[in-house]
């Protein structure tokens, strides 16, 4: 898209001459061209509009050889009025605005072209004309290159990476020229102009969403959007109210899409916003996104939200407000935060053309990354559990018909390769069935990929061998699929009575459950037709007096049963495959489950049926029963029932004994590296992200330390987790979160972030690559504990060793100064990291490296903090004195196993960061008097304060680095736990604590006042941690953060490192003050 240049031809306004002359903001006007600023360069455009907003008065640009959705509101400030503006001619330019009047002309519409039609279609025409003017859906490829793109195109197909998104309805009327006179207005609004009945009838009758072609002209109204964390840009008018043209920005709740034109609302409405997923049943989930399945007719302002919101990005979009007619199956992505949707697609619930996609979205901030695919295959997918053949409607635009065919032509390749090996006679009507597409889909795509030929008196499939070869290469990108097997969705069933889903009623009484199955697929056919077969007795639980289905529900989680999150009285089938059939625990966390405590909370019981944990042991069953025998607030006994498995009952992803060969071998059928992934693995999960971190996963293990000499499958857990950390950190010490074993055969996920790190990462091997010192630290932290218990040193083994002797190369490189302190140059950083971010903590200044760091410090770097949010004054004094310490408990264990020389370096390196915190890290504060600062830079500058997360300055004695009676402590404890002291010690009506800036300042973190209680001998302290801590968990759990305000509403339902940190508290205070626990003259308890 190249702009115009000062000598160039005009594109813009009219062929006739103009006059030129200078021009001020106030004297600029409608049909006027200008020189305006576009990326950079100059570009002549014309005005179409003009509006005042609360920042000053912005002209709506129509830009030179660019798109029309690429048309934009543009301030005065990037308007050139050096130079020479082009006047429009009275009486024949007329502004592209479709709103602006002018005086009828005499010759009739269907008869009249103007000039500029005659020449050539501009920009604006051609996108609007695109449906109009896109060839028969199966032209050749060739003449497609030939026309201009349409910008209403879809699911990104990758040979063509702008592709965001298709439209794929039917536009009567949309060719025609929006830009001549008066009189093609009028009797354009006489031919398609509707009445909202007549619209809605339209609808109803032929499933189009587009039927008012005059809403295309409407220039774009809305500036910038801020939906969640990303600000959108529209590229075309959406109906949002008339007010809304002068805000700046418009903000849009992510959740349940409501829009605000003012931040105060937006900010009020967010707080009391409860929704966390699209209002619908949750018909498919894998590790990567979710669907919903939506109701037009039961979530109507949901529905209407997103056609509003959509509306923005697809030019021939016109809606009024009826969604009755349609389903909309919603993708989205999982955050800690809840649900964020990615696209759609509507579909019409009854159409007599068979279309199985009515209208087709993926946002922009989620173009090019794979997302549009999945919703086509989805939507097949759907056809095929139906036993129909499906298709988009008709006319595509024309990318949106590459990004069709491109899908098509893969999956129709892939059959035919089949058949070829197989050596069977493949059949159009044969493929078709087997892809639930329309056999005109199949053969107009066969014809145009030239596969069908006519030889002999008979049509021919052919492969040509470059088709063959491009499969193969497109096949060693590793696209992201979907599991049909996932999918749990019965088509539904309207009746003239209701329009609406009729799914079949739950038999509640019954013991026995007759199901509807798909049978065993014929043949010839996908499963078309359904059948009937019993399932086995299985143990039900009967709905008490006044239960609500939802609940009933719930409970038959625990046995296995699979419901959508939310809708629809859909029936719950009793899966009996327990291994396949699990629920996400991500989403069995946020339900409270029977039994409940007895006590005044009436906590849940959160475990997992015992056929879907994670991992089995008798020796915590019995730690878990005699703990709980013995506590007497039922509601803490509940609590700690949950906690303390939680872990194992949720979070080990993967685990193998060894006694097995385990080894990586790679694709060349040569092993990864000598001794790599041999032994023992574990791998294991934070909890609802499906990756593990160093020092979650450490964490989360230690309330099983005790046991691991008791119980040898928690002595094979946790040393295979040893041995999986010492491949990660051997593979990529500067990072601090990873994906699957290569030999767990588990799939990787992506973190959604557009990350520049060096040193550069394997993404299959990494999730995330944020340096964090304490991530080192914990490492050497897993094997110390598990030294500790069990004596034994079986993971000193060379792998182990290679990894030690890796991470003592970071500390050595991250300890060096930002200047040479002879030459006093620059020396960058050998770790940088930038993230494309809006947010301060997640990514380092200047260009990666971080705030400047004073040398002979003997302290070490870290980018980054345990929060993963980064560190403003590099040497972060928590990590420092941890790393300390494990390196002095880490000499001891290799001395143990006759390694004295390296002993003696881990040893030298542990005084080193011990002095330096003592030197560099202690500040005399005019208040507190000595005191621990929390980040300092050598030069003098630190940061008091604290964060929630572990390491933290108030778990110093937790960690070992000094006695919790140590007088530089005191001080630093007395300074965090007060509001003046530490500017993150947050209070509020209902909940108080430490947070941090990961979360927010109205979030505190229950972790805190575990850690809190943990280092006090004050029984009244430590009673009223505990008690705040059980009142934030209401549903059995403890959970990352807590609104100090509103203690129901929360971050992360699964957060295990949380849950281990509350099981140690327990265990700690069950040794160190039975009485707390199991009440007055208890005697203590010890694993």
């Amino acid at each position: 898209m190249a702009g115009g240049t000062p000598h160039g031809e005009p594109s813009v306004g009219s062929d006739t001459p103009r006059q030129k002359g200078k021009a001020t903001p106030e004297t600029l006007k409608m049909g006027c061209i200008a020189w305006v600023e576009k990326d950079g360069q100059p570009r002549r455009a014309e005005i179409l509009s003009i509006k005042e907003t609360k920042s000053g008065k912005h002209f709506y640009c129509n830009f030179d050889n660019f798109n029309k959705r690429l048309d934009e509101w543009v301030p005065v400030a990037r308007i050139d009025f050096s130079q020479d503006v082009e006047w429009p001619n009275p009486e024949k330019d007329k502004p592209k605005d479709s709103k602006t009047k002018k005086a009828p002309s005499v010759q009739p519409k269907k008869s009249q072209v103007s000039k500029k039609a005659q020449k050539r279609p501009g920009k604006r025409e051609q996108s609007v004309n695109s449906e109009a003017t896109t060839p028969h859906p199966w032209t050749d490829p060739n003449e497609l290159q030939s026309q201009r793109k349409s910008s209403s195109v879809g699911p990104e197909a990758d040979s063509q990476p702008n592709v965001s998104f298709i439209e794929a309805s039917a536009t009567p009327g949309a060719g025609d020229d929006l830009l001549g006179d008066e009189k093609e207005e009028e009797d354009r609004k006489e031919d398609h102009g509707f009445s909202r009945e007549e619209e809605i009838e339209k609808l109803r009758t032929s499933g189009s969403m587009t039927q008012n072609p005059a809403e295309i002209s409407r220039i774009r109204n809305i500036s910038k959007v801020q939906f969640g964390k990303h600000d959108l840009f529209p590229w075309y008018f959406s109906p949002y109210p008339e007010s809304f043209g002068a805000e700046d920005m418009i903000y849009i709740c992510e959740f349940c899409l409501s829009y605000y034109g003012d931040e105060v609302a937006f900010t009020r409405h967010r707080k009391k916003c409860t929704l966390q997923h699209p209002p619908g049943n949750e018909i498919y989930r894998d590790d990567y996104v979710s669907f919903f399945e939506i109701d037009g007719r039961r979530q109507r302002t949901w529905c209407r939200n997103l056609c509003l919101l959509s509306k923005m990005f697809l030019d021939h979009k016109t809606l009024y407000y009826d969604v009755d007619p349609f389903l909309f199956y919603v993708m989205t992505t999982r955050t800690d935060k809840g649900f964020h949707v990615v696209g759609y697609f509507s579909k019409e619930k009854e159409s007599a053309d068979a279309y199985n996609v009515a209208c087709i979205l993926t946002l922009p901030q989620y173009q090019r990354k794979g997302y549009g695919r999945l919703l086509i295959q989805f939507s097949y997918e759907l056809s095929k559990i139906e036993g129909k053949l499906g298709s988009p409607e008709k006319p595509l635009s024309d990318l949106g018909l590459l990004s069709y065919r491109q899908y098509w032509s893969e999956n129709i390749l892939d059959i035919l390769l089949g058949y070829n090996e197989r050596d069977e006679k493949a059949t159009i009507e044969a493929i078709s069935t087997s892809l639930a597409m329309t056999t005109q889909d199949v053969e107009h795509t066969l014809q145009a990929m030239k596969m069908q030929v006519y030889h002999k008196s008979d049509h021919k499939i052919v492969i040509p061998e470059k088709l063959i070869e491009q499969r193969e290469k497109q096949k060693l990108k590793r696209k992201r699929v979907l599991d049909p097997q996932k999918i749990q969705w019965k088509p539904p069933v309207f009746t003239a009575s209701s329009p609406s889903c009729q799914p079949e009623s739950l038999h509640l009484p019954l013991r026995r459950y007759e199901v509807d199955i798909l049978p065993e697929p014929p043949s010839t056919a996908l499963g078309i037709g359904r059948g009937r077969r019993r399932i086995g007795d299985l143990p039900v639980l009967p709905p008490e007096a006044g239960m609500s289905l939802q609940l009933f529900a719930a409970a038959l989680l625990g046995f296995g049963a699979v419901t959508p999150v939310l809708g629809r009285d859909d029936s719950q089938v009793p899966l009996p495959n327990y291994a396949d059939f699990c629920p996400d625990y991500a989403l069995y966390s946020t339900y409270r489950h029977r039994p409940f405590s007895t006590g005044p909370l009436a906590l849940p019981y959160q475990r997992p049926n015992p056929q879907c944990r994670t991992f089995q042991s008798d020796e915590i069953e019995r730690v878990i029963k005699e703990v709980t025998d013995r506590i007497k607030d039922p509601d803490l006994a509940r609590l700690f029932e949950n906690t303390f498995p939680s872990t194992t009952d949720t979070t080990v992803k993967f685990h193998t004994n060894g006694e097995k060969e385990t080894a990586f071998v790679r694709l060349d059928g040569r092993r990864q590296d000598d001794g790599a992934w041999e032994g023992p693995q574990s791998f294991i999960i934070t909890g609802d992200i499906i990756a593990e971190w160093l020092r979650d996963s450490t964490n989360q293990l230690r309330p099983y330390q005790a046991l691991a000499k008791k119980d040898p499958a928690i002595f094979s857990l946790i040393l295979g987790a040893i041995n999986t950390q010492s491949e990660y950190v051997i593979q990529s010490p500067y990072c601090n979160a990873f994906q699957p074993p290569p030999i767990s055969e588990l799939s990787v996920s992506a973190n959604g972030q557009d990350d520049l790190v060096h040193p550069a990462y394997e993404p299959s091997v990494v999730f995330e690559c944020k340096y964090e010192l304490d991530s080192l630290a914990h490492f050497m932290a897993l094997g110390n504990d598990f030294y500790d218990h069990t004596g034994s040193t079986d993971f000193v083994n060379k792998r182990w060793l290679l990894a030690v002797d890796t991470l003592l190369g970071v500390l050595k490189q991250q300890s060096q100064p930002t200047f040479d302190p002879e030459s006093n140059q620059y020396e960058r950083n050998i770790y940088t990291f930038q993230r494309w971010t809006n947010t301060g903590t997640e990514t380092l200044n200047l260009q990666g490296v971080g705030n400047p760091l004073n040398s002979e410090t003997g302290l070490v770097r870290s980018a980054f903090r345990p929060s993963d949010d980064a560190t403003i004054l590099g040497f972060f004094i928590p990590a420092n004195a941890m790393m300390s310490v494990e390196l002095g408990r880490a000499a001891k264990v290799l001395q143990a196993a006759g390694k004295k020389t390296l002993a003696d370096k881990l040893a030298k390196w542990s005084e080193q960061l011990r002095a330096g915190v003592l030197e560099h890290g202690v500040i005399k504060h005019k208040k507190y008097g000595d005191v621990f600062a929390y980040e300092v830079d050598g030069y003098g500058s630190s940061i008091l304060m604290d964060d929630a997360n572990y390491p933290s300055l108030l778990a110093l004695p937790v960690m070992g680095f000094c006695d919790v009676n140590d007088p530089i402590y005191q001080n630093t404890r007395k300074m965090l736990l007060e509001k003046k002291g530490n500017p993150y010690y947050l209070k509020g009506k209902g909940f108080q604590g430490i947070g941090g800036p990961h979360i927010g300042l109205e979030n505190a973190w229950p972790m805190s006042l575990l850690l809190q209680a943990q280092t006090s001998n004050d029984d009244k302290e430590i009673k009223a941690c505990i008690d705040l801590v059980l009142k934030a968990s209401p549903r059995g759990l403890i959970h990352e953060s807590v609104d100090v305000n509103y203690v129901n509403q929360y971050t992360r339902s699964w957060f295990a490192w949380a849950n281990g940190v509350f099981a140690v508290t327990i265990l700690d205070l069950a040794k160190r003050k039975p009485h707390l626990v199991f009440g007055p003259g208890a005697e203590p308890y010890e694993i």
